[in-house]
């Protein structure tokens, strides 16, 4: 299991670098939620949002990507720079082998269905978010690609089939905290 938390680094930006490779199944959800819940004690003004978005984001890596087939992985990563931005990734497999891709759009809630509201919930609490291609994934050096934002714009267009990164920023309050294990 990779993992690195605590990072000191030289330059002094940093308020948090933590991240974490986590089985792709359903019970590893609650341990990425209690991994960032950890991580995020320092910064209490934003702590349930993250753990809420952590844990919908990792939900879907496993439900929509192979992250969540036999052996699928799902990276996760919080950064917390002095300036109060909070940064959040959550890195899936690539597509399922076993049902056709879907887009990750925000939907309005609908009470007749039992799903549907997580990135809605995202949304309101997230300074912003999205979705980008991930480096390495098939079909990304193929086409020619060098970083991930050569890939966005190809990414609504439904050609490219690789890993995704969904990532989230928050705003926090907190800026002179430094992480120590």
């Amino acid at each position: 299991m990779a993992q690195c938390d605590g990072v000191d680094d030289d330059v002094g930006i940093y308020t948090l670098q933590a991240f974490r490779t986590f089985p792709g199944t359903p019970d590893e959800c609650r341990e990425a939620r209690l991994w960032a819940r950890v991580h995020m004690r320092p910064f209490p003004d934003v702590a349930d949002a993250v753990e809420l978005v952590v844990s919908e984001f990792f939900g879907n890596a496993i439900r929509h990507s192979a992250s969540g087939e036999s052996g699928g992985m799902v990276f996760v990563s919080l950064v917390g720079l002095v300036s109060g931005a909070l940064h959040l990734e959550v890195h899936d497999d690539g597509p399922r082998t076993d049902a056709p891709r879907t887009a990750a759009r925000v939907v309005t809630p609908d009470l007749e269905r039992p799903d549907g509201r997580g990135l809605f919930l995202a949304a309101a609490l997230t300074k912003e978010w999205g979705r980008l291609p991930g480096k390495g994934g098939p079909g990304y050096a193929e086409r020619g690609y060098t970083s991930i934002f050569d890939a966005v714009c190809e990414q609504d267009d439904g050609e490219y089939c690789g890993p995704m990164v969904t990532w989230a920023d928050f705003t926090t309050a907190v800026r002179e905290h430094r992480w120590s294990a």
